[in-house]
Order: structure tokens, then sequence, then C-alpha cells
């Protein structure tokens, strides 16, 4: 095969260029860090950096976003459900006192000022947020958990199906003929004040109408009551005709309450499900909204009803769960809900105590204020000689209601005691959720930091060998520089 001087030109010149080609390669290596600048330049550490980059990427956003909104979601509810433990844990204090009488006449107002005040409290925190958004209210994360000032509550009417099971039914004790002190009159024993237990029902709000309740259902059986106020009940229990009529079930409005005659108490307390329908016109600021517990439909513009479902046919919440991505293919919830940690029964209960220890400071200050108008001069002999029979009236409605505050708070114990355990459930629920989202984010940390390791070791140029290589690369560059010099400068007429 002939060779021309061409040929030996061109090929000399195709190698001193990719000597060049070699030279410049290691030189954007030096300059770059990188192994690559293009695919092209090597597919399979580009695929690789590819997939490395996109975990990162997915990693990152667990860290940087999912994780510590999770977190801080998680810390502020945590902040929220340990003031309402302490405060439990005072509300179970003072029942404790109750159910011996340790609290002195003077301090009973005071004591429930402060019982009020923990009752708005504990549904207070409930209305926690964080970031503008409500953590209790489930889905609703727009709405606090109670009603606010701003709601105009006063304006607000709602129609409400709540279902409690037989066993709920529970005892309330009343006093009846309680002694008027405005009225003096000789009070024989026979007409002294008398106690009645009853049974009953309780709704979650008081203060009912009288007109919208209708008939409610035990086990498919309706049931029609007669609705009555609390003070008209009172003269029932005075009279005797609450115990004589065995067939009858009151509808104590005002009170929200169902007072079932005694020989239907058996057949009530097996029932599996008593569903009542009712109506609530008029909200406290603070007092729970109904949709958060109950089935329920508001009604305050009838023609535009807002209709809630709070649980599936099973009576099941978790559908109301709020979760985040914190892992690859792993979530979880990071809201808890009100209607779990808080029941409505609560602030009926702290509403009951309350008006428990008025009625005892109110026979306290009944007694107190007739011993005071017997020594007194204003009165005549036969008007203090009725004022004697008073206080003996007095002293024995003050027994009644000490007993019945007693009991009650006797009572209470072991209730404050079960919604403390249930609350603490859900701070341990909580806790539990708090550590599998560290676990997680260590985790996460750690897989960030051995991908990233293997990214730079599939990109990054090694830079002391990249240094030696563009040595060796300008040596060679320079070498077939020189060859080509002494290949390429003769010619033919180097030979005529």
């Amino acid at each position: 095969m002939r060779i021309t001087n061409e040929m030996r030109t061109n090929s000399t010149l195709r190698n001193v260029n990719r000597s060049k080609v070699n030279l410049s390669d290691i030189e954007n290596q030096m300059s770059t860090e990188k192994k690559i600048t293009r695919p092209s330049d090597d597919p399979i550490v580009a695929i690789r950096a590819l997939s490395l980059r996109a975990s990162l990427s997915e990693i990152n956003m667990y860290l940087k976003n999912n994780i510590p909104e999770a977190k801080a979601w998680l810390n502020v509810t945590e902040g929220a459900m340990d003031n309402m433990d302490a405060m439990m844990t005072d509300i179970y204090d003072y029942c404790v006192q109750g159910s011996s009488d340790q609290f002195n006449t003077s301090s009973r107002s005071a004591i429930i000022e402060t019982l009020q005040k923990y009752r708005d409290t504990l549904y207070g925190n409930a209305n926690t947020d964080y970031a503008g958004r409500y953590c209790f209210s489930g889905f609703r994360t727009d709405s606090a958990f109670t009603f606010l000032d701003s709601d105009n509550p006063k304006d607000i009417k709602y129609e409400i199906e709540e279902t409690m099971v037989g066993s709920s039914i529970s005892e309330e004790s009343y006093t009846g003929g309680k002694v008027d002190i405005n009225n003096i009159t000789n009070i024989a024993l026979a007409d002294n004040p008398t106690t009645c237990t009853i049974t009953r029902y309780r709704l979650s709000y008081e203060g009912l109408s009288k007109d919208n309740f209708g008939t409610f259902t035990v086990d498919g059986t309706d049931y029609t009551p007669t609705a009555i106020s609390y003070s008209e009940f009172e003269q029932l229990v005075t009279n005797g005709s609450y115990v004589n009529d065995d067939d009858k079930v009151y509808f104590i409005y005002d009170k929200g309450e169902i007072a079932v005659a005694p020989n239907l108490v058996s057949g009530f307390e097996d029932a599996k499900e008593i569903t009542f329908k009712y109506q609530k016109e008029g909200f406290k600021t603070g007092e729970p909204r109904p949709e958060m517990y109950f089935n329920c439909t508001d009604i305050s513009d009838p023609a535009k009803p807002k209709e809630y479902t709070v649980d599936d046919a099973s009576g099941n919440y978790e559908r109301q769960a709020i979760t985040y991505n914190i892992n690859f293919g792993q979530s979880m919830q990071i809201n808890t809900l009100g209607c779990e940690t808080l029941s409505c029964e609560l602030g009926r209960d702290i509403d009951e105590m309350c008006d428990s220890l008025a009625r005892v400071e109110s026979a306290e200050n009944k007694v107190a204020k007739l011993k005071e108008m017997l020594n007194s001069s204003q009165y005549s002999a036969t008007e203090k000689a009725d004022i004697e029979t008073m206080i003996t009236a007095a002293n024995k409605e003050l027994d009644y209601e000490k007993e019945a505050m007693k009991k009650l708070f006797s009572n209470e114990m072991s209730k404050v005691k079960g919604y403390q355990e249930n609350l603490n459930l859900q701070i341990a629920d909580l806790g539990a959720r708090s550590n599998r989202i560290s676990l997680t984010e260590s985790r996460l940390t750690e897989q960030y930091t051995t991908f990233d390791d293997l990214k730079s070791k599939n990109e990054d140029a090694e830079l002391e060998e990249t240094v030696v290589q563009l040595s060796s690369a300008n040596t060679l560059y320079q070498a077939a520089l020189g060859a080509a010099s002494k290949v390429v400068q003769q010619t033919l007429l180097d030979y005529i």
C-alpha cells in the first residue's frame, strides 16, 4: 500500500488532535471537578447520577419539609395535651376534696370559679393551631374546636343526633321542698325538704327547646317523653310524683336530661343503642361544636343547611386522620382528634360539680341568714318561732345538698380519672409517633449521607489523580506536537 505525504500529514494531525482532546477533557475535569460534563461522556455514570440525585432530592424533601412540618405539628399538639393533663390532675384533686367535703364555706365560690376556668381552658386548648390550622378539628382544620366570639354562637342552631349505649345511664340527687327565706312561715317536719335519686340520660348540651325533641329510640323502639322544665321536675320530686309515675319518661329540656322511670331502668340499661335527636339553639362561647362529636346539621340558615358527618357506619374516626409522607412509601398520622382526646361529657361534669357547690353554698347562706334573722330584734316572738322551724328545714336541706355533693364528687373521681387515662393514652400514642418520626429522621439522615457519598464517588473527579493525568496528557500532547513537526516539515521540494 502506498502511503502518501498527505496521508501521513492527516494521520499525524488526527493523533495530535486526539491528544489535544484528551488534554482538554482532563482540563475540564480539573476545572469542574466532575468526571463528565455531558451524558455522552459516560452514559453509565450519567444514568447512575440521575438515579442518585433523584433519591437525594426525595430524601431532602422528607428531611427539610415533611418531617420538620410533622414534628412541629406533633410538638404543638403535645404541649396542648400536657396542659390538659395537668388540669385534669387538678380537677381530680378537687373531686377528692369534694367527696369528703373538705371545702371551706368561704372558698366555695372561688372553687366554682376555678373549676369553670379549668373547663374553659381545657376546651380552649383544643383550639390550639399550628400555622393557622387547628390541630384537634380533624379535616376541618379551618374551624376551631369550640365556638368563638366571632362565630356569634347565640344565633346558631343545630339539629343533633346523639347515640349512647344503655349503660350510659347515671344517677342524680334532687332536693325538693327547699326553704324560701323571703317567706317567713312555720315549716312542719312533714313539710321539710325531701331528697330523691333519679336515673337519667344526660345529653351533651343543656338549654334545649321544649318543642324540638319529639321521640328517642331504644334498640328500635320509640319513646315519647314528657317535656318538662327543671323547676317543674323538682316539684314532681317534692310531691313524690316522679317515683309513683312508673311508666313516665321526662325530658328536662333546660337541663338536657332524660329522666327514666324506675321500672324502665333495667330495660334501658341493657340497650345496645339509644338514639336521641334534638335541636339546640344558642351556644356559649367556648362550648364544643356539635360537628366535632356528632352527626348533625347546622340549620341556622334553613335555606342553606350544612350537614356534618364525623364517623362512618362503624363509628370509626380514622378517616379524619391527616397523614404526612415521612419516608419512601411510609406515611404517618400527625393530627390528634379532639373527640378522642376530650370527652364532650367533661364539660357537663364540671358544670354539675359547680352547680352542686353552688347549691351547698346557697343552703349554707340560708342557714347563716336565718340564724342572723333569729338574733335580730326586728322580728316578733311568733316570727322567731317560725324562723326556728325554717332553720331546722334549712339544715336538713343543707345536709341533703352536702350528701349529694359528696356523692357526686365521689362519682366524678372515677370519671375524671377515666378521662385522664384516655388523655394519657392519646399522649402515649403521640409520643410513639414522635419517637417513630425521630427514628425515621435519623435513618434518612444516614441514607442521605450514604447516597451523597455514592453520588460524589460517581460524579466527582479525584483531584490528585486528575493532576497526574493532566501532567501526563500535557506531556503526551507536547510529544505529539514534536513528532508532528518532524513528520510534516519535509515535502517533495526537499528532494529536488
